[in-house]
């Protein structure tokens, strides 16, 4: 790769993205640079860090809708490796056999069955933790490809690019908790976070144990949460503390 080629690249592309006012245009325009890439389908996966236990995510995709179907149905989402926060803090995923290892092969097996033969997914957190998946994969396991260092800063600017312009225009798959604290709600669901009663807080802020459960309680009611540690579990997982 010449490092001219990716800034002229990266240049236009920026230009592309920063002028796109719908959903529908950033999927049109990487299924475009899916294409340039010598890949045959994009998948663009969007992964909120809460709910915890159901993670909210949203996927537009150009995989053939029997793949599609028969992922959702096996409930693959559970196991898929990319997902996994081992696998997808390395970034630049190729897919072979080591990555779809147990308990994945069969996962790993059934693309293959439905021509996804060859594959790459790249990972990008925002700092709001929200993470956004771009995969790229092609029925032909050999063939011409950019080498793999040109493949990972591509799939990276296009996957950031992707999800600043869905937050840009206001796209419901980048819509995050939203999370509006005072200064003081901060700083008692800081101490919160540490393990601190309400009696320690309170000495720590030099403020009332009532006016501590004041806030908590406030807090509670914004966001509908049955108690005060699960207000500072999904404030720290979302950055805001």
């Amino acid at each position: 790769m010449k490092e001219s080629d990716f800034f002229d690249w990266r240049q236009d592309i920026l230009a592309r993205f920063q002028s796109i006012e719908t959903a529908d245009e950033i999927y049109d325009l990487l299924h475009q640079q899916t294409q340039k890439l010598e890949f045959d389908y994009f998948a663009l996966c969007i992964k909120h860090p809460v709910p915890f236990t159901r993670p909210r995510l949203t996927l537009y995709s150009t995989y053939p809708q029997a793949w599609l179907g028969h992922y959702q149905a096996e409930n693959y989402f559970a196991i898929d490796p990319v997902l996994k926060p081992q696998n997808y803090r390395r970034g630049f995923l190729k897919w072979n056999d080591e990555l779809f290892a147990a308990p994945a092969e069969e996962l790993w097996q059934r693309a293959r069955d439905f021509g996804l033969r060859k594959g790459i997914t790249q990972c990008v957190m925002a700092p709001s933790r929200t993470q956004g998946f771009l995969s790229v994969s092609r029925t032909q396991a050999n063939g011409k490809t950019f080498a793999d260092s040109e493949m990972e800063l591509r799939l990276h600017y296009l996957t950031e690019l992707s999800m600043m312009t869905l937050a840009r225009i206001e796209d419901p798959a980048m819509a995050c908790l939203e999370m509006k604290l005072s200064k003081r709600e901060k700083e008692i669901l800081q101490w919160t976070a540490e393990g601190k009663t309400s009696a320690e807080i309170a000495i720590i802020l030099a403020i009332s144990e009532n006016t501590v459960n004041f806030h908590q309680k406030n807090m509670q009611k914004k966001f509908n949460a049955p108690n005060k540690t699960q207000i500072a579990c999904y404030a720290a997982a979302i950055g805001l503390i």
